[in-house]
């Protein structure tokens, strides 16, 4: 009996009017085939309690070590002009391959300028350094550059677009983010709950080999882990974000990268970053100004309001730094506004966190002005919320050049202080 291959019996169905996906065994495609003759669903289970992105052997799971551990800091790790050569192994299926291109194509977007690329994944001819992106055991990537052929591991269960793109951002020049060595503010380590073997998985790397290229720490990031990464009992985590942190925010999601994710490939490789502002407010306004034309000034502060009963007690970032906020003592009923720079029309995302906290507040505005467009109100919250921060993410699309008003409209006494940290506006659409 002639054996023939799992693409020859995809075609032999398709004969007989039954198209199956290219990436099915033989043995799945006869089953969808039965499945369609009788009328039922065809599924397949494979379910697995494992991270595919924890290989054993490998640094933190999926990093390819080796004695260049100052990938990012480094200038020799990055990829000239922002161009990654690469090959991607003939070993994976159709889907597979085009699933890998389309998170190339995801970052090269997500991190160009107008019309001028960051980065760019260019598939190898004669390049003497490249990626070459194989099918093997795992998901692991060395971090940045390192010369010749260096291999990036996409295995059983890596075949998702965002964990492609986790490693891809290893390849790039970027190491985890619970492994900052200014992570301890963020996050609890649960080291009962880590094996000793993988207690160096969670050691913080020192200002000496990476660099957070001055942005915050970043919960949302595609390099983020999840809560159980490496955990013994998986009931319980082996890693949480500390109080009052990560509120609203995926730890270790892998849908799309993060606004920090972006703007960190963008300065590493020294392009112009997406962010008009992208601020937590610790050493200055960050371009943004006071209108000359309303009643008083926001402050930056650090601790509490003076105020009791309104206001926060601390920043948002992490607990120990400063916000921006509006005083309500001796402002009753009054308005502070603060503009940003004025940028063109197009689609925006405003993305911060507010709070809003008081028996007498009044309300907060985010406003849209400019010479050809009449300033209008997209964005007002009024009233007292909850004592605690909360997370805003507003999409602008603006038809004429405009900026951005931050508006604070007192309420009737000192129980009124409004509050803002962690401010991003950029150009595109909220990630």
């Amino acid at each position: 009996m002639a054996v023939i291959t799992n693409r020859q019996y995809r075609e032999k169905l398709k004969e007989k009017g039954v198209t199956v996906a290219n990436d099915l065994t033989r043995k799945q495609a006869s089953v969808v085939a039965e499945a369609r003759k009788e009328g039922k669903v065809a599924y397949f289970k494979r379910e697995t309690v494992d991270d595919p992105e924890i290989s054993e052997g490998y640094f933190e799971g999926d990093i390819d070590l080796n004695m260049l551990r100052n990938a990012v800091r480094n200038p020799l790790r990055k990829w000239p002009d922002g161009i990654v050569y690469y090959v991607i192994s003939s070993a994976f299926p159709s889907t597979t391959r085009a699933t890998i291109i389309e998170a190339m194509r995801e970052i090269e977007s997500d991190t160009k300028h107008g019309s001028s690329y960051c980065v760019r994944f260019v598939q190898r001819t004669t390049q003497h350094d490249y990626v070459y992106i194989q099918k093997n055991t795992g998901c692991h990537s060395k971090i940045g550059r390192q010369g010749g052929s260096q291999e990036l591991s996409l295995g059983t269960g890596c075949e998702g677009k965002g964990t492609i793109m986790h490693e891809l951002n290893h390849a790039l020049g970027f190491w985890h983010e619970q492994n900052r060595y200014d992570r301890d503010t963020y996050v609890i380590i649960h080291t009962d709950n880590i094996a000793a073997a993988h207690q160096h998985d969670f050691s913080k790397h020192s200002s000496h080999d990476m660099t957070t290229l001055g942005t915050p720490y970043d919960f949302g990031s595609i390099m983020h882990y999840g809560a159980y990464t490496f955990a013994v009992d998986k009931s319980k985590p082996s890693m949480s974000p500390r109080p009052g942190h990560a509120t609203g925010v995926t730890m270790g999601q892998r849908l799309a990268m993060s606004v920090q994710d972006v703007a960190r490939i963008q300065k590493l490789y020294q392009c112009p970053v997406d962010s008009i502002v992208n601020c937590n407010f610790d050493q200055d306004m960050c371009g943004l100004s006071q209108d000359s034309h309303d009643n008083f000034n926001w402050e930056r502060k650090a601790g509490h309001t003076s105020t009791s009963n309104t206001g926060p007690n601390a920043d948002h970032t992490n607990s120990a730094g400063y916000y921006i906020y509006a005083e309500a003592n001796g402002h009753h009923r009054q308005t502070a506004r603060l503009l940003s720079s004025t940028v063109s029309a197009g689609h925006y995302c405003l993305d911060f966190w507010l709070f809003q906290h008081g028996a007498q507040e009044g309300s907060f505005q985010i406003r849209a002005a400019g010479s050809r467009i009449r300033e209008q109100a997209v964005k007002t919250v009024s009233g007292n919320l909850d004592n605690a921060w909360r997370h805003y993410r507003i999409n602008l699309n603006v038809p004429a050049d405009f900026h951005i008003v931050l508006q604070a409209n007192m309420g009737y006494g000192d129980l009124a202080d409004i509050a803002i940290d962690d401010f991003s506006f950029y150009q595109g659409r909220c990630l």
